[in-house]
């Protein structure tokens, strides 16, 4: 796994890392139904490539927000 995160921080510039956080969410929301591990796991990988609490948050609301 941190193999990975370490593979993104060296190669992803922030706006890669976001429309990756972007992803992330979309992919939780897939079936309608946000899992609490889901949440737990984006917020985690989020942390580790250096992003924002806030704009993880405001990025899950607008996904969250397209599905409805």
């Amino acid at each position: 796994f941190h193999e990975f995160i370490e593979d993104i921080n060296a190669n992803f510039q922030k706006n890669e890392k976001l429309s990756l956080i972007s992803f992330l969410w979309e992919v939780a929301y897939a079936d309608s139904i946000l899992e609490v591990d889901e949440e737990k796991l984006i917020r985690r990988i989020a942390d580790l490539i250096y992003i924002k609490d806030m704009e993880v948050l405001r990025i899950k609301d607008n996904i969250k927000n397209k599905k409805h």
